[in-house]
């Protein structure tokens, strides 16, 4: 039995702790958000990730399980599978990705480049260093990368390999999966498009193996105003079942946000540096409940993304949030299935009898006083068998949703919920 392995994305944000000094309260408030709204002109694959984002977080959704994942990363290695997709496969694919019905590649090559600031991911930076007070911030570092690994002697179809190559810039690069050093030559490509935030996404690859595709996201980013550490205290929060933990809560006063609040929820973003990139945190509306239970984050829908991408009022506030780091596992094709897809063997595109048969999506993401680092890494595998003065008081003391958004494209590259940032 031989092998596809597909690569969907090794996504990185990074930003270490302490990695910046803060600002001091009274320079916040004269510094309003410059965040970036979207552009008119966005892609229309940003739409399926919309509806995409709103399904798999249902999917996923539980009361007291932490979650994040990469729509982005997910959806960008997909349609690299999707050159090679024909019959039920590719219709599935297009419905469940909302892919457009002509110049998806096209399309998804323009998105890709709108996000990029970088060729290359650079090294990874040292830990614990520091940019001082009287230093200017350091805008976003955004690098995103294709790989295409292929068996020695293996033909893929052509026109899938130029699909890739010219979209992707994924050209085939022979390997012998065979031999021991199989899986360190892919997991040492992860490792350098990811700057060192992933060094291991398999810990061996089957002999069998006859192609690899990758694909890597890796983004370095600063807060915009930054928390300060001395102001971070051990507070309460809250669980969905009304718990109290213990946590590390952020604090900043006379923040300037966007802030949007719609039926049942409300929202502000946190711009990272230049305000193209912004995390948007979402609280369920609670006023009207008479329970102590807060209930679970509230799901990230199509709505709440549209309303992301257009940006919220301008608002003072004053931001109490939480420190957090946790990781989660997403057994891929079995919450695909759930949303309908269910034949994965239409890809002779790629090469004869070609049938994906496994998938697994695994991410992480730390967010501290300084900025974020996250990372997700997905694997696919196949067989061939045949009011702006008011004052707002944002504190989130209890479960809640983020996005981090290209706010120009209005493309989700993480989202996420946090049921306990203890966890």
């Amino acid at each position: 039995m031989r092998k596809l392995i597909v690569l969907g994305v090794a996504a990185a944000l990074a930003c270490t702790a302490g990695c910046g000094a803060t600002d001091t309260d009274d320079e916040a408030t004269e510094t309003p958000p410059t965040l970036v709204e979207q552009e008119e002109s966005a892609p229309d694959v940003v739409s399926g990730l919309y509806g995409f984002s709103a399904r798999f977080s249902a999917e996923l959704s539980e009361p007291g399980t932490n979650t994040v994942y990469s729509p982005l990363s997910i959806a960008t290695a997909f349609a690299m599978l999707r050159a090679g997709a024909e019959g039920e496969t590719a219709t599935q694919l297009d419905e469940l990705f909302g892919y457009p019905s002509a110049d998806l590649h096209a399309s998804f090559s323009e998105l890709l480049k709108a996000t990029v600031t970088v060729d290359e991911a650079p090294d990874r930076a040292e830990p614990g260093s520091t940019r001082g007070a009287d230093e200017p911030p350091v805008d976003p570092i955004v690098a995103i990368a294709q790989g295409l690994f292929v068996a020695d002697g293996l033909s893929l179809n052509p026109e899938f390999t130029d699909t890739l190559s010219e979209y992707f810039d994924a050209d085939p690069e022979p390997v012998d999966f065979t031999a021991a050093d199989a899986t360190d030559i892919v997991n040492a490509w992860v490792e350098r498009n990811t700057a060192g935030r992933i060094d291991t996404l398999f810990d061996d690859l089957d002999p069998a193996t006859v192609a690899v595709i990758a694909n890597a996201i890796y983004l370095k980013a600063e807060w915009e105003i930054q928390f300060n550490e001395s102001q971070t205290g051990d507070e309460t929060f809250t669980t969905a079942d009304g718990n109290e933990v213990t946590v590390p809560m952020m604090n900043k006063s006379d923040l300037r946000v966007q802030h949007l609040e719609e039926d049942g929820w409300n929202s502000i973003a946190l711009p990272y540096v230049g305000g193209d990139i912004a995390m948007w945190v979402v609280l369920n509306d609670t006023a009207d409940s008479e329970s102590d239970a807060p209930g679970a984050a509230p799901v990230v829908t199509s709505g709440m993304l549209e309303s992301f991408a257009a940006g919220g009022e301008t608002r003072s506030a004053q931001v109490a949030i939480p420190r957090w780091d946790f990781s989660s596992t997403v057994t891929l094709l079995d919450t695909l299935r759930e949303l309908g897809l269910t034949d994965l063997a239409g890809l002779s595109g790629v090469t004869p009898d070609f049938e994906l048969s496994d998938g697994v999506h695994r991410a992480n993401i730390t967010v501290d006083e300084s900025g974020t680092e996250a990372a997700a890494v997905t694997g696919l595998a196949g067989v061939t068998s045949m009011p702006p003065d008011s004052q707002l008081d944002f504190r989130v003391d209890r479960p809640f949703s983020f996005v981090i958004m290209h706010q120009p494209t209005g493309a989700p590259l993480f989202v996420g919920a946090v049921e306990n940032p203890n966890e």
